[in-house]
Protein backbone atom coordinates (compact mmCIF):
# COMPACT_ATOMS: atom_id res chain seq x y z
CA UNK A 1 0.00 0.00 0.00
CA UNK A 2 1.25 3.50 -0.82
CA UNK A 3 2.40 6.36 1.37
CA UNK A 4 0.64 9.74 1.23
CA UNK A 5 2.39 13.06 1.79
CA UNK A 6 0.45 16.31 2.04
CA UNK A 7 2.66 19.41 1.82
CA UNK A 8 1.61 22.99 2.62
CA UNK A 9 -1.97 22.66 1.35
CA UNK A 10 -3.85 25.97 1.53
CA UNK A 11 -7.42 26.64 0.43
CA UNK A 12 -9.35 29.93 0.63
CA UNK A 13 -13.07 30.37 0.03
CA UNK A 14 -14.66 33.82 -0.20
CA UNK A 15 -11.74 35.38 1.64
CA UNK A 16 -11.75 32.84 4.49
CA UNK A 17 -8.91 30.33 4.88
CA UNK A 18 -10.45 26.86 5.00
CA UNK A 19 -7.04 25.14 5.06
CA UNK A 20 -3.85 26.85 6.18
CA UNK A 21 -0.51 25.26 5.19
CA UNK A 22 -1.62 21.73 6.08
CA UNK A 23 1.27 19.28 6.10
CA UNK A 24 1.35 15.65 7.24
CA UNK A 25 2.41 12.17 6.18
CA UNK A 26 0.42 8.91 6.23
CA UNK A 27 2.60 5.80 6.13
CA UNK A 28 1.89 2.77 3.98
CA UNK A 29 -0.91 0.63 5.45
CA UNK A 30 -1.66 3.17 8.17
CA UNK A 31 -5.14 4.23 9.30
CA UNK A 32 -4.79 7.96 9.96
CA UNK A 33 -7.72 9.60 11.71
CA UNK A 34 -8.43 13.20 10.74
CA UNK A 35 -10.03 14.49 13.94
CA UNK A 36 -11.72 17.85 14.20
CA UNK A 37 -15.05 19.58 14.81
CA UNK A 38 -17.48 20.63 12.10
CA UNK A 39 -15.94 23.44 10.07
CA UNK A 40 -12.34 22.39 10.76
CA UNK A 41 -11.71 21.71 7.05
CA UNK A 42 -11.81 17.90 7.06
CA UNK A 43 -14.13 17.42 4.06
CA UNK A 44 -12.36 20.08 1.98
CA UNK A 45 -9.02 18.39 2.62
CA UNK A 46 -10.36 14.96 1.63
CA UNK A 47 -11.85 16.38 -1.57
CA UNK A 48 -8.51 17.96 -2.46
CA UNK A 49 -6.78 14.60 -1.94
CA UNK A 50 -9.46 12.88 -4.06
CA UNK A 51 -9.10 15.55 -6.77
CA UNK A 52 -12.65 16.90 -6.75
CA UNK A 53 -11.33 20.23 -5.44
CA UNK A 54 -8.05 22.01 -6.14
CA UNK A 55 -5.82 23.65 -3.54
CA UNK A 56 -4.74 27.27 -3.88
CA UNK A 57 -1.21 26.15 -3.08
CA UNK A 58 0.64 23.07 -1.84
CA UNK A 59 1.28 19.60 -3.27
CA UNK A 60 -0.02 16.04 -2.85
CA UNK A 61 2.29 13.05 -3.24
CA UNK A 62 1.49 9.34 -3.38
CA UNK A 63 4.64 7.22 -3.09
CA UNK A 64 6.69 10.24 -4.11
CA UNK A 65 4.63 10.94 -7.23
CA UNK A 66 3.10 14.42 -7.42
CA UNK A 67 -0.62 13.88 -8.16
CA UNK A 68 -1.79 17.44 -7.40
CA UNK A 69 -2.78 18.15 -11.01
CA UNK A 70 -4.05 14.69 -11.90
CA UNK A 71 -7.81 14.25 -12.53
CA UNK A 72 -9.73 12.16 -9.95
CA UNK A 73 -10.05 9.13 -12.25
CA UNK A 74 -6.26 8.80 -12.50
CA UNK A 75 -5.49 9.06 -8.78
CA UNK A 76 -6.77 5.61 -7.73
CA UNK A 77 -8.28 7.12 -4.58
CA UNK A 78 -11.60 5.90 -3.18
CA UNK A 79 -13.85 8.19 -1.13
CA UNK A 80 -16.78 7.36 1.12
CA UNK A 81 -19.11 10.17 2.20
CA UNK A 82 -21.41 10.42 5.23
CA UNK A 83 -24.43 10.58 2.88
CA UNK A 84 -25.27 7.36 1.08
CA UNK A 85 -25.25 8.88 -2.47
CA UNK A 86 -26.44 5.69 -4.19
CA UNK A 87 -28.23 5.39 -7.53
CA UNK A 88 -31.86 4.68 -6.49
CA UNK A 89 -32.83 3.09 -9.83
CA UNK A 90 -29.99 0.53 -9.74
CA UNK A 91 -29.71 -2.63 -7.68
CA UNK A 92 -27.07 -2.91 -4.97
CA UNK A 93 -25.03 -5.10 -7.35
CA UNK A 94 -25.15 -2.46 -10.09
CA UNK A 95 -24.34 0.34 -7.64
CA UNK A 96 -21.20 -1.48 -6.53
CA UNK A 97 -20.31 -2.41 -10.11
CA UNK A 98 -20.83 1.11 -11.53
CA UNK A 99 -17.20 2.33 -11.23
CA UNK A 100 -15.97 -0.91 -12.83
CA UNK A 101 -18.42 -0.60 -15.73
CA UNK A 102 -17.23 2.99 -16.26
CA UNK A 103 -13.71 1.58 -16.69
CA UNK A 104 -15.04 -1.10 -19.10
CA UNK A 105 -13.84 -3.98 -16.91
CA UNK A 106 -14.87 -7.40 -18.33
CA UNK A 107 -18.20 -8.76 -17.01
CA UNK A 108 -16.71 -11.88 -15.39
CA UNK A 109 -14.16 -9.75 -13.52
CA UNK A 110 -16.93 -7.40 -12.36
CA UNK A 111 -18.94 -10.37 -11.07
CA UNK A 112 -15.94 -11.73 -9.18
CA UNK A 113 -14.95 -8.40 -7.61
CA UNK A 114 -18.48 -7.38 -6.61
CA UNK A 115 -19.15 -10.75 -4.96
CA UNK A 116 -15.78 -10.60 -3.21
CA UNK A 117 -16.29 -7.14 -1.70
CA UNK A 118 -19.96 -7.90 -0.88
CA UNK A 119 -18.81 -10.98 1.04
CA UNK A 120 -16.20 -8.93 2.87
CA UNK A 121 -18.87 -6.44 4.00
CA UNK A 122 -21.60 -9.01 4.63
CA UNK A 123 -24.09 -7.67 2.07
CA UNK A 124 -24.29 -10.59 -0.39
CA UNK A 125 -27.92 -11.11 0.62
CA UNK A 126 -28.98 -7.61 -0.56
CA UNK A 127 -27.22 -7.54 -3.96
CA UNK A 128 -30.58 -7.92 -5.73
CA UNK A 129 -32.28 -5.12 -3.79
CA UNK A 130 -32.46 -1.43 -4.53
CA UNK A 131 -30.95 1.08 -2.04
CA UNK A 132 -34.32 2.20 -0.68
CA UNK A 133 -35.06 -1.40 0.33
CA UNK A 134 -31.90 -1.55 2.47
CA UNK A 135 -31.44 -0.50 6.09
CA UNK A 136 -29.16 2.43 6.91
CA UNK A 137 -26.33 0.12 7.90
CA UNK A 138 -26.69 -1.95 4.73
CA UNK A 139 -26.78 1.18 2.55
CA UNK A 140 -23.56 2.49 4.11
CA UNK A 141 -21.90 -0.89 3.54
CA UNK A 142 -22.90 -0.60 -0.13
CA UNK A 143 -21.24 2.83 -0.32
CA UNK A 144 -18.07 1.40 1.22
CA UNK A 145 -18.18 -1.61 -1.12
CA UNK A 146 -18.47 0.67 -4.16
CA UNK A 147 -15.30 2.47 -3.09
CA UNK A 148 -13.36 -0.72 -2.26
CA UNK A 149 -14.31 -2.60 -5.45
CA UNK A 150 -12.02 -0.28 -7.44
CA UNK A 151 -9.02 -1.52 -5.43
CA UNK A 152 -7.99 2.05 -4.60
CA UNK A 153 -4.43 2.83 -3.56
CA UNK A 154 -5.77 5.06 -0.79
CA UNK A 155 -9.24 5.18 0.78
CA UNK A 156 -10.79 8.34 2.25
CA UNK A 157 -13.69 8.12 4.72
CA UNK A 158 -15.64 11.32 5.40
CA UNK A 159 -17.60 10.72 8.64
CA UNK A 160 -19.23 7.56 7.21
CA UNK A 161 -21.01 6.59 10.46
CA UNK A 162 -22.47 9.99 11.37
CA UNK A 163 -25.97 9.39 9.95
CA UNK A 164 -26.39 5.91 11.42
CA UNK A 165 -28.15 4.83 14.61
CA UNK A 166 -25.94 4.31 17.67
CA UNK A 167 -26.09 0.50 17.62
CA UNK A 168 -25.47 0.32 13.86
CA UNK A 169 -22.50 2.66 14.30
CA UNK A 170 -21.02 0.38 16.94
CA UNK A 171 -21.34 -2.72 14.72
CA UNK A 172 -20.03 -1.03 11.58
CA UNK A 173 -17.09 0.48 13.47
CA UNK A 174 -15.99 -3.01 14.50
CA UNK A 175 -16.41 -4.24 10.92
CA UNK A 176 -14.39 -1.34 9.52
CA UNK A 177 -11.55 -2.10 11.92
CA UNK A 178 -11.56 -5.73 10.72
CA UNK A 179 -11.60 -4.66 7.05
CA UNK A 180 -8.74 -2.20 7.50
CA UNK A 181 -6.68 -4.93 9.16
CA UNK A 182 -7.52 -7.59 6.56
CA UNK A 183 -6.80 -5.39 3.56
CA UNK A 184 -3.83 -3.53 5.05
CA UNK A 185 -5.15 -0.36 3.45
CA UNK A 186 -3.75 3.16 3.62
CA UNK A 187 -6.72 5.08 5.02
CA UNK A 188 -7.61 8.62 6.06
CA UNK A 189 -10.71 8.54 8.24
CA UNK A 190 -12.34 11.89 9.09
CA UNK A 191 -14.45 12.16 12.23
CA UNK A 192 -15.34 14.61 15.01
CA UNK A 193 -15.65 11.66 17.42
CA UNK A 194 -12.65 10.82 19.65
CA UNK A 195 -14.09 7.35 20.36
CA UNK A 196 -13.94 6.52 16.64
CA UNK A 197 -10.43 7.95 16.50
CA UNK A 198 -9.28 5.71 19.36
CA UNK A 199 -11.07 2.62 18.03
CA UNK A 200 -10.00 2.84 14.39
CA UNK A 201 -6.86 4.92 14.08
CA UNK A 202 -3.19 4.08 14.37
CA UNK A 203 -2.20 7.72 13.90
CA UNK A 204 -3.94 11.05 14.49
CA UNK A 205 -4.07 14.30 12.54
CA UNK A 206 -5.85 16.88 14.68
CA UNK A 207 -7.31 19.67 12.56
CA UNK A 208 -8.64 22.92 14.03
CA UNK A 209 -9.71 25.99 12.06
CA UNK A 210 -7.93 24.66 8.99
CA UNK A 211 -4.60 24.12 10.74
CA UNK A 212 -2.89 20.95 11.92
CA UNK A 213 -2.67 21.18 15.71
CA UNK A 214 -1.05 17.85 16.47
CA UNK A 215 0.02 14.64 14.73
CA UNK A 216 1.33 11.33 16.02
CA UNK A 217 0.14 7.94 17.33
CA UNK A 218 -3.43 8.23 18.63
CA UNK A 219 -2.66 7.11 22.19
CA UNK A 220 0.35 9.42 22.39
CA UNK A 221 -1.68 12.45 21.25
CA UNK A 222 -4.41 11.67 23.78
CA UNK A 223 -1.84 11.28 26.58
CA UNK A 224 0.18 14.37 25.62
CA UNK A 225 -2.32 16.85 24.13
CA UNK A 226 -0.84 19.94 22.52
CA UNK A 227 -3.08 22.30 24.50
CA UNK A 228 -6.18 22.38 26.67
CA UNK A 229 -8.48 22.74 23.64
CA UNK A 230 -7.01 19.60 22.09
CA UNK A 231 -7.36 17.86 25.46
CA UNK A 232 -11.07 18.75 25.55
CA UNK A 233 -11.63 17.31 22.07
CA UNK A 234 -10.03 13.95 22.96
CA UNK A 235 -12.84 12.79 25.28
CA UNK A 236 -16.50 12.10 24.39
CA UNK A 237 -17.50 12.68 28.03
CA UNK A 238 -16.06 16.16 28.41
CA UNK A 239 -12.96 16.71 30.55
CA UNK A 240 -12.06 18.05 33.95
CA UNK A 241 -10.19 21.35 33.77
CA UNK A 242 -9.55 22.90 37.19
CA UNK A 243 -7.89 26.25 37.80
CA UNK A 244 -4.94 26.14 40.21
CA UNK A 245 -2.14 28.32 41.50
CA UNK A 246 1.33 27.17 42.43
CA UNK A 247 2.32 28.21 45.96
CA UNK A 248 4.48 27.20 48.90
CA UNK A 249 2.72 25.34 51.75
CA UNK A 250 4.45 23.66 54.70
CA UNK A 251 7.75 23.82 52.86
CA UNK A 252 6.35 22.12 49.75
CA UNK A 253 5.57 23.45 46.30
CA UNK A 254 1.91 22.66 45.62
CA UNK A 255 -0.81 23.34 43.07
CA UNK A 256 -3.77 24.58 45.06
CA UNK A 257 -7.16 24.05 43.39
CA UNK A 258 -9.40 24.69 46.39
CA UNK A 259 -9.53 23.97 50.12
CA UNK A 260 -10.04 20.23 49.49
CA UNK A 261 -7.69 19.65 46.60
CA UNK A 262 -3.99 20.36 46.32
CA UNK A 263 -1.22 18.51 44.49
CA UNK A 264 2.38 18.23 45.62
CA UNK A 265 4.57 19.29 42.68
CA UNK A 266 7.84 19.77 44.59
CA UNK A 267 9.74 17.57 42.14
CA UNK A 268 8.25 19.10 38.97
CA UNK A 269 10.65 21.80 37.78
CA UNK A 270 8.37 22.91 34.92
CA UNK A 271 5.82 24.26 37.41
CA UNK A 272 6.80 27.65 38.84
CA UNK A 273 5.68 29.20 42.14
CA UNK A 274 3.32 32.13 41.76
CA UNK A 275 2.10 31.04 38.33
CA UNK A 276 -1.44 29.96 37.44
CA UNK A 277 -2.22 26.66 35.76
CA UNK A 278 -5.03 24.43 34.57
CA UNK A 279 -5.20 20.88 35.94
CA UNK A 280 -6.54 18.44 33.35
CA UNK A 281 -7.97 15.00 34.15
CA UNK A 282 -9.88 12.68 31.80
CA UNK A 283 -13.13 11.38 33.38
CA UNK A 284 -12.19 7.77 32.55
CA UNK A 285 -8.91 8.12 34.48
CA UNK A 286 -10.61 8.79 37.82
CA UNK A 287 -11.11 5.72 40.01
CA UNK A 288 -13.66 4.84 42.68
CA UNK A 289 -11.13 2.68 44.56
CA UNK A 290 -7.43 2.99 45.30
CA UNK A 291 -5.26 1.13 42.82
CA UNK A 292 -2.58 -1.02 44.42
CA UNK A 293 0.88 -0.14 43.14
CA UNK A 294 -0.24 3.18 41.67
CA UNK A 295 0.42 6.54 43.30
CA UNK A 296 -3.02 8.14 43.60
CA UNK A 297 -4.41 11.38 44.90
CA UNK A 298 -7.23 10.66 47.39
CA UNK A 299 -9.92 13.35 47.10
CA UNK A 300 -13.05 13.74 49.28
CA UNK A 301 -16.23 14.23 47.24
CA UNK A 302 -20.00 14.26 47.41
CA UNK A 303 -21.87 12.77 44.46
CA UNK A 304 -24.04 15.40 42.78
CA UNK A 305 -25.48 13.52 39.79
CA UNK A 306 -25.30 10.07 38.17
CA UNK A 307 -26.35 9.44 34.58
CA UNK A 308 -26.87 5.80 33.63
CA UNK A 309 -26.36 5.39 29.85
CA UNK A 310 -26.88 1.63 30.03
CA UNK A 311 -23.26 0.69 29.37
CA UNK A 312 -21.62 3.16 31.76
CA UNK A 313 -22.24 5.61 34.58
CA UNK A 314 -21.33 9.26 34.20
CA UNK A 315 -20.82 10.65 37.70
CA UNK A 316 -20.58 14.34 38.55
CA UNK A 317 -19.16 14.93 42.02
CA UNK A 318 -18.53 18.05 44.08
CA UNK A 319 -14.97 18.73 45.23
CA UNK A 320 -15.32 21.89 47.27
CA UNK A 321 -16.54 24.55 44.86
CA UNK A 322 -15.62 22.47 41.80
CA UNK A 323 -17.47 19.74 39.92
CA UNK A 324 -15.41 16.73 38.81
CA UNK A 325 -16.70 14.17 36.32
CA UNK A 326 -15.78 10.48 36.28
CA UNK A 327 -16.94 7.53 34.19
CA UNK A 328 -17.49 4.01 35.50
CA UNK A 329 -18.42 0.86 33.61
CA UNK A 330 -19.64 -0.80 36.83
CA UNK A 331 -23.30 -0.10 36.03
CA UNK A 332 -24.46 -2.72 38.51
CA UNK A 333 -22.75 -0.74 41.32
CA UNK A 334 -24.87 2.37 40.81
CA UNK A 335 -26.19 2.33 44.41
CA UNK A 336 -22.72 2.02 45.96
CA UNK A 337 -21.26 4.65 43.64
CA UNK A 338 -24.06 7.08 44.49
CA UNK A 339 -22.74 6.99 48.07
CA UNK A 340 -19.11 7.45 47.07
CA UNK A 341 -17.11 9.62 49.49
CA UNK A 342 -13.67 9.56 47.90
CA UNK A 343 -12.23 9.36 44.40
CA UNK A 344 -8.70 8.35 43.46
CA UNK A 345 -6.74 10.12 40.73
CA UNK A 346 -3.54 8.44 39.50
CA UNK A 347 -0.83 11.11 39.64
CA UNK A 348 0.62 10.09 36.28
CA UNK A 349 -2.76 10.73 34.61
CA UNK A 350 -2.83 14.42 35.58
CA UNK A 351 -1.96 16.89 32.81
CA UNK A 352 -0.89 20.46 33.55
CA UNK A 353 -1.54 23.37 31.18
CA UNK A 354 -0.55 27.03 31.40
CA UNK A 355 -3.57 29.18 32.19
CA UNK A 356 -2.24 32.09 30.12
CA UNK A 357 -2.21 30.34 26.73
CA UNK A 358 -3.59 26.83 27.38
CA UNK A 359 -0.41 25.04 26.22
CA UNK A 360 0.54 21.78 27.94
CA UNK A 361 3.35 22.25 30.46
CA UNK A 362 3.85 18.64 31.53
CA UNK A 363 2.28 15.40 32.68
CA UNK A 364 2.78 14.71 36.36
CA UNK A 365 4.99 11.80 37.29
Amino acid sequence: MPELFIKDITKTFRGAKILDNVTFRVKSGEVAVLLGPSGAGKTTLLRIIAGTESPDSGRIYIDGEDITDKPPKDREVGMIFQTFALYPHLTVFENIASPLRAKKIPADEILRRVNEVAGLLGITHVLHKRPQECSGGEAQRVVIARALVKNPRICLFDEPLTNLDYKVREVLRIELKRIFKELGMTVIYATPNPEEAAALGTSLIHLRNGKVVQTGPVKECFKYPKDVEAFASYSPYGVNVLEAKCMREDGKKVLRVNTLLSIDVSTISEIVEGSEYLVGIYPHDILSEDLVGTKCLKVPISVDLIENTGSELIIDAKVGDNIVRMVSHDVERIVQLSRLQYIYIPIDRIIIFRKSDGLRVCNLR
